[in-house]
C-alpha cells in the first residue's frame, strides 16, 4: 500500500513539475545574438555573440536555441553546439540549463568563407521540464546583419601608379597618356589616331610623327567586370568561383589605385541583392569611397543583368573622356574590342585582364 501512494505522490509531482515548467518555462527568458562586428573580409575569424537571460525565480532544466545560417560562415568545433550544414544553409542548435536570474554569455567561433552579405532572420527556443515530458517553443525575431568584403586579390602592383597623384605633379601611370600635356614628338605606332599627328615634326622629319605625352594626376579608373563566364552564357553563371575571383581582382585594383590617390569606380553587369540592373559606382577618392565600393562587392548577386557588350556600348555612348578604363573579364571578341575602341576615341585608354583560374597573368589592350 505504500508503494502505491509512493508512486501515486511520484505521479502527481511528476505531472505538476511538467505543467508548471510548460507554462513558465520561457517567460522572462531574454535572447540577443549579433555578430561581433558588422564588416569582415573572406578568410576572417569572427564571433557570434549569444546572450540569454532567465530573469524570473523558476530554473530552466534545460533549453534548446535553433537557428540557420548561411553555409559559407563555418562554426569552430564546440561543446554543447550542433551543427548540420547542408549545401545553402546550415542548422545549428545550443543548448543551455539556466539557473533563476542569471545571465548566459556564449561566443561561436566562425570563419567567413565567402564574400556576402548575411542576416541574422530568427532563432527558435524550446524549453521544458526536468525530464522532456512537456515542453514549450517560441520564436524571436533578429536584425543582425553581417558584410563579408571580398578578399583584394594581389594585383600586379607594379604596373600600378608607384606614388600618390597630386595636383598636376608628372607622375609614373600604369594606363593612361595624358592628351593636355604634351612633352615632344614620336614616331607614329599602330593604333595612334590621326588626332595625335604632329604634322609639323612629320614635315621636319619626312616621317610620320605624332604628338608624345606625359603622365599627370587628373585622371580616374573605371573598372569594369564582366559576369559573363563564357561567350555562350546566358543569365545563369556557370563557373561562380571564376567571377568570384573577379570581384576579388577588381577589389585589388580599386585599393591599390585608391591609396594610391586615384579617383576609382567600378561597375559590373551583376546586381546588388534585391535589386535588378547593374550596378554602377561613380569614381570617387578616399577610403570611405573604397569601403563602399567593397560593399557594394560584397552585396554582388552573381546573376548577369545584361550582356557586358551592351553594357560597355552604354559606357561609350555616354560619351566620357579622360579615363583610364580597366576591363577584367574571362574573354575577348570582336564587340568587345568594337566598343573598347569607341572608348578609346573618346579620350580613354583600355586595357583588358583576362580573368583566368590563376592570379594576373595576361593583359591585351593599348593605351590611347
Amino acid at each position: 500500500m505504500i508503494i502505491f501512494w509512493v508512486a501515486f505522490a511520484a505521479i502527481i509531482v511528476f505531472f505538476l513539475q511538467a505543467k508548471i515548467f510548460h507554462k513558465y518555462a520561457l517567460r522572462q527568458i531574454g535572447y540577443e545574438r549579433q555578430f561581433q562586428k558588422r564588416v569582415s573580409y573572406r578568410g576572417e575569424t569572427i564571433e557570434l555573440v549569444e546572450q540569454l537571460t532567465n530573469a524570473k525565480w523558476l530554473p530552466v532544466p534545460w533549453m534548446r536555441v535553433e537557428s540557420q545560417l548561411s553555409s559559407d560562415l563555418r562554426f569552430h568545433r564546440q561543446d554543447n553546439l550542433e551543427v548540420s550544414s547542408g549545401k545553402l544553409l546550415q542548422n545549428h542548435k545550443s543548448f543551455f540549463t539556466l539557473m533563476p536570474y542569471t545571465k548566459i554569455t556564449r561566443r561561436h567561433r566562425i570563419v567567413c568563407r565567402k564574400r556576402g552579405w548575411y542576416k541574422l532572420q530568427s532563432v527558435t527556443m524550446t524549453a521544458g521540464d526536468l525530464l522532456g515530458f512537456l515542453h514549450q517553443t517560441k520564436q524571436i525575431a533578429l536584425n543582425g546583419e553581417l558584410i563579408v568584403y571580398p578578399t583584394p586579390a594581389e594585383v600586379p602592383v607594379h604596373e600600378l601608379p608607384s606614388h600618390s597623384w597630386q595636383g598636376e605633379l608628372s607622375v609614373r601611370r600604369w594606363i593612361v597618356e595624358d592628351p593636355f600635356v604634351v612633352m615632344g614628338t614620336r614616331e607614329y605606332r599602330s593604333g595612334d589616331t590621326y588626332k595625335m599627328v604632329n604634322w609639323k615634326a612629320t614635315a621636319r622629319t619626312g616621317n610620320l610623327q605624332v604628338h608624345q605625352y606625359d603622365y599627370t594626376a587628373d585622371r580616374r579608373l573605371m573598372v569594369y567586370l564582366n559576369a559573363e563566364d563564357n561567350e555562350s552564357m546566358w543569365r545563369s553563371i556557370n563557373d561562380e568561383e571564376l567571377i568570384e575571383r573577379g570581384i576579388e581582382w577588381a577589389a585589388g585594383a580599386a585599393q591599390a589605385v585608391i591609396q594610391g590617390g586615384m579617383e576609382t569606380g567600378f561597375c559590373t553587369n551583376m546586381p546588388i541583392i534585391g535589386e535588378f540592373g547593374s550596378t554602377f559606382v561613380e569614381p570617387r577618392s578616399g577610403g570611405g569611397h573604397l569601403t563602399d565600393i567593397f560593399e557594394v562587392m560584397a552585396k554582388l548577386e552573381l546573376v548577369r543583368t545584361e550582356p557586358f557588350a551592351d553594357l560597355l556600348t552604354r559606357e561609350a555612348d555616354s560619351g566620357y573622356s579622360q579615363r583610364d578604363v580597366l576591363v577584367i573579364s574571362s574573354f575577348w571578341n570582336d564587340q568587345l574590342e568594337l566598343q573598347a575602341d569607341r572608348l578609346r576615341r573618346n579620350g580613354n585608354a583600355v586595357v583588358h585582364w583576362k580573368l583566368t583560374p590563376n592570379p594576373v597573368q595576361e593583359q591585351a589592350g593599348e593605351a590611347g
